[in-house]
């Protein structure tokens, strides 16, 4: 379609911005307004309830992407994942209320516990309608819901501390009223406008969990990579540790945007591509996909380039000091993970969609049970620095056993445009320190100097842009 590749990237892209975006204002607004202590528990408990709700998932939102992306007869894989969802909320929510009320009054953070846990189960459960859709490739519908929640809760955040009445409990209904929003607003707009039927087969939700159970606990270490810092840096460190560095992985999450925006758009693609029951690819293909890799690279570093020379200053006068130099180091670590999340984005879609959920396994095994080590060592010494230096090494040990996978088992894939784009990236900012002053000057020269880089390496060029235009059309 003509206007596919715009109206794809518009919607994803919305979806996206919605989520983290706003997520981060509304963040970024807690974050000053509430206590650290208060705002501690918050991250803590956000945290907490991710993991419980990766545990409940079994694995089952990749496969049931793929299956309904690739056939018009497997909508039921949808109806199966919603009622596992429903169960499993059910259960875990009993749980944690019998668990906080034998706690007493000792813990105030496990006391409020389920309360975080019922806001993110909402969502957890409107997941398979979310899901549903972008398989379908409509995401503009969650797009609009998630945006319109997402402004409702920083307005009425707004509202509140307008009022003088925003606190940890105010925070708590707002994450509820805006959950309870989007479960809504899901089910009503895929019940009236798909053609989804509430037909639950037992022996068909069987055969769904046995196809997920490879993948399962890949999901289940890979969720530990992103939350079980934030969780062990509430249990081993200070508030104000646990504040600065969940501020800035907010905003590390914010400048993977582009990932949220492209990967729901190509995984449906690439899963078309191995739907021969062949999960090597044509040589074309392969240029293409090396091609994508270094364009995807290239966007990566200058992002994390520019990022950099405007963290320090930047973030410490809109936060009034609270935040920017205090936690620069934490940043910087935690940036130079942004090309290598890009660079496994691609090659755990080429994995997933080749159906070597063994090898996705194994790999997200080996690299969270390494993260959950540096975690408790790192932490101890270094606090947030120390958790951030974790994440990186288990992110390059990450990148480097997927991309031995693929050049195994599916293609020939290089990692020699991420090392030389890195390492312009690296030389245009150090030279950018020497020749200008003002941060705007800063960013010019460090662009302009990266690209030229990277036009004199053939690392990008017209070839990459229509290879671009190629995976993300229709």
């Amino acid at each position: 379609m003509k206007n596919r590749l715009v109206k794809n990237f518009f919607s994803s892209g919305l979806q996206a911005i919605s989520i983290q975006i706003f997520g981060t204002i509304f963040f970024y607004i807690i974050s000053l307004y509430l206590s650290k202590d208060d705002f501690g528990i918050i991250s803590w408990g956000n945290a907490t309830s991710s993991l419980i709700i990766t545990i409940l998932s079994c694995g089952l939102e990749q496969v049931m992407v793929r299956r309904v992306a690739l056939s018009r007869t497997s909508d039921w894989a949808a109806v199966a994942y919603l009622i596992h969802a429903i169960v499993g909320v059910m259960v875990s929510l009993l749980i944690l209320l019998i668990i906080s009320l034998a706690g007493g009054n000792t813990t105030y953070s496990l006391q409020l516990l389920p309360y975080f846990f019922i806001a993110q189960s909402l969502s957890y459960i409107a997941n398979p309608f979310k899901q549903y859709l972008n398989a379908k490739e409509r995401f503009t519908p969650y797009g609009v819901v998630a945006f319109i929640s997402n402004a409702g809760r920083i307005a009425v955040a707004l509202l509140f501390i307008w009022t003088k009445t925003f606190t940890i409990y105010t925070t708590i209904y707002i994450l509820i009223g805006s959950a309870v929003f989007e479960l809504a607003a899901l089910s009503v707009y895929t019940w009236l406008k798909t053609d989804l039927q509430l037909n639950f087969r037992f022996l068909a939700y069987k055969k769904l969990l046995m196809e997920a159970r490879a993948l399962y606990l890949a999901v289940l270490f890979d969720s530990s990579l992103s939350r079980f810092d934030w969780f062990l840096l509430g249990l081993m460190a200070a508030n104000s540790i646990t504040a600065d560095y969940t501020f800035a992985y907010r905003a590390f999450e914010v400048a993977r945007l582009p990932i949220m925006i492209i990967g729901p758009i190509i995984l449906p693609k690439f899963a078309r591509l191995f739907n021969s029951n062949n999960d090597k690819l044509a040589a074309q293909k392969k240029r293409q996909v090396n091609k994508f890799f270094s364009l995807e690279i290239f966007f990566a570093v200058l992002m994390v380039l520019c990022l950099n020379i405007v963290w320090g200053p930047g973030i410490d006068l809109i936060t009034k000091g609270k935040y920017g130099y205090s936690n620069s180091l934490i940043f910087f670590v935690l940036s130079l993970c942004i090309p290598l999340q890009f660079t496994i984005n691609l090659l755990w879609t080429l994995t997933f969609s080749a159906k070597r959920y063994k090898s996705v396994t194994i790999v997200t095994f080996i690299t969270a049970s390494i993260n959950i080590l540096l975690d408790l060592v790192l932490i101890h010494f270094y606090g947030g620095t120390g958790a951030a230096i974790a994440f990186l090494s288990s992110v390059c040990i990450q990148t480097a056993a997927y991309a031995f996978v693929v050049n195994k088992f599916i293609m020939r894939f290089s990692l020699l445009p991420l090392l030389i784009l890195v390492m312009a990236g690296g030389i245009a900012y150090f030279a950018s320190t020497y020749i200008a002053a003002g941060i705007l000057a800063r960013i010019g020269i460090a662009a302009l100097l990266y690209i030229l880089l990277s036009l004199l390496t053939r690392q990008v060029g017209r070839q990459h842009l229509d290879i671009l235009k190629l995976y993300l059309r229709r």
